[in-house]
């Protein structure tokens, strides 16, 4: 009976001279520890639980990505093979340990102490019914193929190896690609390889790397296009930030490509400086359209224009390899969440481009896929203008409009966002001339003296009439009316489910509130509302959340617990999700605007808290910055437009009377500012009857 897992009193698992302690995770050859990676452990230990036995790429695939949270399965789980053969030193070819059933899956062929018999390589049943595939050479330098003669091979990748050929026909030369010798076998990968070939041959545009024939030999198929003489656009930024003009020149011919791509219904979903080619010319070209796919006819989504041909049901089966479909760290949020694509997603994409061409870094970067779609679906990136202050802010509202999450508010076409790019290139261009043309001495070589005071004065006054022609326009205009508020109703709560709190979000768009029955998220536009999941840890049946403010980029909001001793500080994110705890026994109260620090009350005290703390917004170095004695408390905090400056409300009895004032205090110290001393203040100390409805006002021009 095959088993699923080594058996549990099993810690160790011996085949030949090596040995895996399941317990420690740790592989040793004759007894010297072999390091092995998270991935290639796990899959050894599904080999080694059922030796002998096939164990198929889809279960390989749920016990590494239980929550299809991946980019390339097929290319990721061969990835993770190769390193366990590494580790082994097995050879794919004449396997000794791991074998390769095309098609399948992996079988481990060596005998398990207690775990059955070696099994000969390419006897199993499964293998035998099976039609025979026959991989192409290792190298195919020196060769001929079809009228091609190759010459050198001049590129390689996981998805492909790239050959210089001479084309014996019309003599010239061409790029030549073929899968790789593992990948060859594999439909799917197949299916990828024609895809790129039909979707780049759909295309006709000088910013998109031409196909001149898609052709087979000797039933190894290959790609036949354009040489390009230069390097990626990866290649070509180095880790640093290209010039302004560049940026602007590259970028607008990117953004020309996937105008052209979109117009013909194709989504290329794999955006990226590595799909991205730069002649020493300066033109760049689009490459790799294994992921590309048609946007569906019915969409009315931008991006579905006229389609090349291509059956649904194919499409399906070769883009479907699950959940999310491209390059992490330059995915789009809905991209990320396995969502349907449309042209936006390219341009969100894009959007992470322009910001590594201005930046020289990623604006989402982590050491695992979990992190950046973290980063990408509840981060904003660091300001581009804060790494790079030459960009012009233009550049930084071009790049931020791409980068939004909400692909309601992103660009909605690639040509919107090269009319952008060609209007800051106008204005770059035109400001340079005339700031250096205000005054050139060059210009008066040869003049006389007298000449040169002449028209130096009579500029003076010409510019003396106009700004006082200005200033006197200003003077006598009438002063604007004061903005109107306008009152709205945002919730509807019944009077025995009252709105306990709520905190609308910096840009506008959201409402956080909290009543009996929970936590709501509403988008005030549409009015759609839906409830925050409950964190999995229990909590008293009258404990509760009061929402009290946001971070700066409107993805995440906090809020304390109520009915519990002590209270708890959470962050919650728009994106979905139950709260997650910041701190037991503290209250957050404000982000800093920069997003860097958020203040929180702490320790019980007379009125809240006895204590105000500063910390990371991952709870990272927190410190001290007030404490009270016992006759104190402190109730909420605010930030200073600058940020170097913290204003609080502070309580303090005395033997016959309560003393309540509002204080500031500097991030480095020093004495409080008193602010406003007043014993209406102490009124925060009452609680009101709250109506059970929350409104707010907006200014209306």
């Amino acid at each position: 009976m095959p088993m699923d897992e080594p058996t549990p009193n099993r810690q160790v698992v011996r085949f030949g001279v090596f040995e895996l302690d399941l317990k420690a995770g740790d592989l040793r050859r004759s007894g010297v520890r072999i390091k092995l990676q998270e991935q290639p452990f796990q899959i050894l230990r599904l080999l080694l639980g059922r030796p002998g036995d096939v164990v198929t790429h889809d279960e390989i695939i749920h016990l590494l990505w239980p929550n299809g949270t991946i980019v390339e399965y097929e290319h990721s789980v061969k990835t993770a093979v190769k390193k366990l053969r590494q580790a082994l030193g097995d050879d794919a070819d004449v396997p000794r340990y791991v074998e390769t059933l095309p098609r399948r899956g992996y079988r481990f062929i060596y005998p398990v102490e207690d775990g059955g018999k070696a099994i000969p390589p390419g006897k199993a049943p499964e293998a035998d019914a099976m039609p025979p595939f026959e991989a192409p050479p290792a190298d195919l330098v020196g060769s001929t193929v079809s009228h091609y003669r190759i010459q050198e091979e001049i590129g390689s990748g996981g998805m492909g190896i790239v050959y210089r050929a001479e084309d014996v026909s019309l003599g010239r030369s061409v790029a030549l690609k073929f899968l790789p010798r593992e990948l060859a076998t594999e439909p799917k990968a197949l299916g990828r390889f024609q895809r790129e070939a039909k979707m780049a041959s759909a295309l006709n545009h000088p910013n998109i790397c031409t196909i001149y024939e898609v052709g087979e030999h000797q039933g190894r198929p290959f790609i036949a296009m354009e040489l390009l003489e230069g390097q990626t656009l990866k290649g070509y930024l180095s880790g640093k930030p290209l010039p302004v003009d560049q940026i602007v020149s590259l970028s607008s011919q990117i953004a020309d490509a996937l105008e052209a791509a979109h117009a013909k219904g194709i989504i290329h979903r794999d955006i990226k400086p590595a799909n991205i080619f730069v002649t020493p010319r300066g033109q760049s070209k689009v490459l790799d359209f294994g992921l590309a796919k048609v946007a569906p006819s019915s969409s009315g989504a931008p991006g579905a224009g006229q389609r090349p041909a291509l059956p649904s049901a194919a499409e399906e089966s070769l883009t479907g390899l699950g959940g999310a479909v491209g390059t992490a760290a330059y995915m789009s949020p809905e991209q990320a969440r396995g969502e349907e694509l449309d042209a936006r997603g390219d341009l969100f994409s894009f959007g992470a481009v322009l910001y590594e061409m201005a930046t020289g870094r990623q604006p989402f970067a982590g050491n695992t896929s979990a992190v950046i779609f973290n980063a990408i679906l509840s981060q904003a990136p660091v300001s581009p203008l804060s790494l790079n202050p030459s960009l012009p802010p233009k550049l930084e509202e071009i790049i931020n409009k791409a980068l939004e999450k909400d692909r309601d508010l992103r660009y909605q076409s690639a040509s919107e966002l090269r009319t952008d790019l060609k209007r800051l290139k106008r204005d770059t261009d035109s400001g340079r001339p005339a700031v250096a043309g205000v005054y050139d001495p060059r210009t008066e070589v040869g003049t006389p003296p007298l000449q040169k005071r002449r028209r130096l004065a009579i500029a003076l006054a010409g510019a003396v009439v106009i700004a006082g022609a200005v200033l006197a326009y200003w003077l006598a205009r009438p002063p604007a009316p004061p903005p109107q508020l306008k009152e709205r109703r945002l919730t509807f709560n019944p009077s025995e489910n009252p709105v306990s709190s709520g905190s609308i979000s910096p840009d506008g768009k959201y409402l956080a509130y909290g009543d009996r029955m929970g936590m709501h998220l509403k988008l005030i536009q549409t009015g759609e509302t839906r409830t925050i999941p409950q964190p999995p840890e229990p909590a008293p049946d009258r404990a509760g959340f009061i929402p009290l403010g946001w971070f700066p980029d409107s993805t995440k909001f906090f809020a304390t617990s109520y009915g519990t001793d002590p209270r708890s500080g959470w962050v919650a994110s728009v994106m979905g999700g139950p709260p997650r705890k910041f701190r037991d026994d503290g209250g957050l109260w404000a982000v800093s605007p920069d997003g860097t620090l958020i203040a929180l009350g702490t320790g019980s005290g007379l009125v809240e808290y006895r204590e105000i703390w500063l910390m990371g917004p991952q709870g990272e170095e927190p410190r001290r910055f007030l404490s009270g004695s016992e006759d104190d408390g402190f109730f909420w905090a605010a930030w200073s437009p600058t940020g170097q400056r913290i204003a609080y409300t502070r309580f303090h009895r005395t033997p016959d009377k309560w003393e309540c004032s509002i204080e500031s205090r500097d991030l480095k110290g020093g004495q409080p500012t008193l602010l406003v001393s007043d014993p209406r203040l102490c009124n925060n100390l009452c609680s009101a009857e709250t109506v059970g409805r929350f409104r707010f006002r907006k200014p209306t021009q």
